[in-house]
């Protein structure tokens, strides 16, 4: 029924809603002046427990930041980290049993006496943990792919406190959450990367302040940090777990105050102070029915009467809001995503009303363009293959050939080989451009020609251009666009290196995921800012035609993400990553195929 009617019968319902709520607010309001005085009391002890609470937080966790500290001023932790600081020299290296023992001495000084520290790891450049616990229960590892690792690097020698996290590499039978205080080791002077120092601190640090506090009855109290995650919890009587809900019902933006929160159906005071040096919360939440104990008949059913009224009301508003909205929603979500470019977004359409109209005209529009967008793709495509066919027939490629092999010659009898190894690469790249093959070719055959490219552009620039690949073994099988990696790697090559007296590196990876290839080309070059980097991700998704003659910065990238979707369509995407500083990475991500051999397909026939 409600499919049916007009958009003006669902407003109209909607003022009277409007209309309704206030007058059952008015009902609340006299709940509320009664119980004022009980909650001002309540929320001024709540909040000088929060206070004291979190300054003692800040002392202990202050002394943990001075302790991380301390390795910078032992020589001997500088030397025996400096040793094995480099990734790749010392991959796999083991320390001495003497440098272990001095680590496990220091680390164990460290740790004496402090009960709420359950153990201290000192990673090392290479991966090598020293620890003050049982070090067979830790073996070499790739800490940067630990979860909290990228925050711990990015605070670039900053102190982090990370959030209790499960933790097996203590005693058997010891497992269990801990929170911890790490920070990058940088070696005093020359700011080199030494390694990483975790401190892991025992929960029991927040049982022990709470001991001596007294809590109201039915209430509960929360220890989270800035974005959220759960440090502490201590719930009274029949108190509430606020962290239990998806999502939480304080929002990482609150700061210290007086907040009312609704939490599984029951109000509540939450009561915070947040924490300047630690980013630390503590919150309490306090039922407002404790609160209220006193209030008599007259405020039970001033309650009763209001609850009653608001819970009619509310169920109401959220049932004619949603069905009303959600179209809408749905609509807008989808008109979004056509701006950037994607012409295959359809609303679906359950009402006869003038919102089930408008997404009817939306879908015949989106797959009206959608249909015309992939036509002037095809007809500008097969326009430039025709072109190119074109082009590679009027070329002979055995004169060129012959006469880059004669400048060979020549070089190699003038001893010049940096001039025939550029020649030699060239022809190499020239012959894979120029050859008739189909669109897609096997990832092998194009990093062959983007190594005899690295090859020339090695020449020009020297020991300033680092080239490392990384592929996965059994990834050069799979199909890729032929010069698809090229462009990339050009750019990353201007862009990245440029004119830097350092030079830098280019990182070329391939790995197969599940049933998608990734190609990732990536510099450490100056990188991109936010809005830059947004401009850039928005034009990969503008429609431009192949023939456009639009140039800048942006071309290539545009033109391979124009590719990648004609010829695998909407799955194939092109993801640019970076920020200012530490350079650029471009993914492509294509589905996986392999190019099937002839006898496959004689015995498909």
């Amino acid at each position: 029924m409600l499919a049916k009617w007009g958009l003006r019968w669902k407003l109209l319902l909607l003022i009277i809603l409007a209309i309704a709520v206030p007058l059952s607010l008015q009902g609340a309001a006299t709940y509320r002046i009664f119980s004022s005085s009980t909650e001002r009391r309540a929320t001024e002890h709540a909040e000088q427990i929060n206070e004291q609470i979190n300054r003692n937080l800040d002392r202990t966790l202050a002394e943990m930041q001075r302790l991380s500290l301390t390795p910078l001023y032992d020589p001997n932790v500088l030397d025996i980290l400096g040793k094995y600081s480099d990734v790749v020299s010392t991959a796999g290296l083991r320390p001495t049993i003497e440098e272990r023992e001095k680590m496990f001495l220091y680390i164990s000084g460290a740790a004496y006496g402090r009960q709420e520290v359950r153990g201290i790891q000192i990673i090392a450049g290479n991966g090598f943990i020293f620890t003050n616990t049982d070090s067979t229960l830790i073996q070499f590892a790739d800490y940067r792919r630990l979860p909290w690792i990228a925050g711990v690097i990015g605070a670039d020698g900053a102190w982090s406190l990370l959030p209790p996290h499960p933790i097996d590499y203590y005693a058997p039978g010891d497992a269990g959450n801990y929170f911890s205080v790490a920070r990058v080791l940088r070696e005093p002077g020359s700011n080199r990367h030494l390694g990483l120092i975790v401190i892991d601190l025992k929960l029991d640090v927040f049982a022990d302040m709470l001991a001596n506090y007294r809590f109201e009855e039915n209430g509960s109290l929360f220890v989270v940090n800035e974005n959220n995650d759960l440090f502490y919890a201590k719930t009274g009587g029949d108190g509430v777990n606020a962290w239990a809900e998806d999502p939480p019902s304080i929002r990482p933006s609150d700061r210290s105050g007086v907040y009312d929160r609704e939490v599984e159906g029951r109000r509540y005071l939450a009561v915070m102070d947040d924490s300047d040096y630690s980013g630390l919360k503590v919150i309490s939440y306090i039922p407002e029915s404790e609160l209220l104990k006193e209030s008599g008949q007259l405020r039970r059913f001033t309650i009763l009467l209001a609850a009653v009224f608001m819970t009619a009301a509310g169920v109401v508003a959220i049932f004619f809001a949603y069905r009303i909205s959600q179209p809408l929603v749905k609509l807008k979500q989808k008109m979004l995503r056509v701006e950037t470019g994607d012409f295959s977004q359809r609303v679906p359409v359950e009402t006869q009303d003038e919102i089930g109209q408008l997404g009817r005209g939306f879908n015949r529009m989106t797959e009206e363009i959608d249909r015309l967008v992939n036509e002037v793709y095809a007809v500008e495509l097969r326009q430039k293959e025709a072109e190119l066919a074109n082009l590679q027939s009027q070329i002979n490629p055995h004169f060129i050939y012959n006469t880059l092999e004669s400048i060979n010659m020549m070089a190699i009898r003038g001893s010049n080989y940096d001039v025939s190894d550029m020649v030699t690469a060239l022809g190499g790249m020239l012959r894979y451009a120029i050859s008739p093959t189909d669109r897609t070719v096997p990832l092998e055959e194009e990093l062959t020609s983007v190594g005899a490219y690295l090859r020339i552009q090695q020449l020009r620039y020297g020991d300033r251009l680092r080239i490392v690949f990384d592929v996965e073994a059994g990834a050069e099988r799979l199909e890729v666009p032929k010069l698809i990696l090229q462009p990339l790697v050009e750019n990353a090559i201007f862009h990245g290196i440029g004119d830097r007296e350092e030079g830098g590196e280019i990182w070329i990876g391939a790995a197969r995921f599940e049933e998608e290839l990734l190609l990732t080309v990536r510099d450490d070059g100056a990188g991109m800012g936010e809005d830059e980097l947004a401009r850039l991700r928005e034009s990969l998704l503008s429609f431009e035609p192949p023939g456009s003659s639009r140039r800048g910065r942006g071309l290539a990238l545009r033109n391979i993400a124009q590719r990648i979707r004609l010829i695998f369509g909407p799955s194939a995407e092109l993801h640019i990553d970076g920020s200012p500083g530490q350079g650029l990475a471009v993914t492509i991500t294509i589905p996986a195929t392999e190019r099937r051999t002839r006898d496959d397909q004689a015995y498909a026939g």
